[in-house]
């Protein structure tokens, strides 16, 4: 369980170390696959953007769908 905010905060601590910020989906969802790793690209007001290798796609996820995400 994670938030927008959680995200941003990892995300900026990682950056200033230059260390990349990944998100895994806790469980299998339609169209998500536990332990998947998703890389966070940026956040956005309402949102976090990452990227999926799976698909080579984009995806926003708000705080709601982040509730099924783990951050690493």
């Amino acid at each position: 369980m994670t938030t927008v905010k959680a995200v941003e905060d990892k995300l900026v601590i990682q950056q200033k170390k230059s260390d990349n910020t990944y998100l895994t989906p806790t469980k299998n969802m339609p169209g998500w696959y536990a332990g998947e790793l998703l890389f966070v690209r940026e956040v956005k007001i309402d949102c976090a953007v990452v990227f999926r290798a799976l698909d080579n796609k984009l995806y926003s996820l708000n705080d709601e769908q982040l509730l099924n995400f783990k951050l690493l």
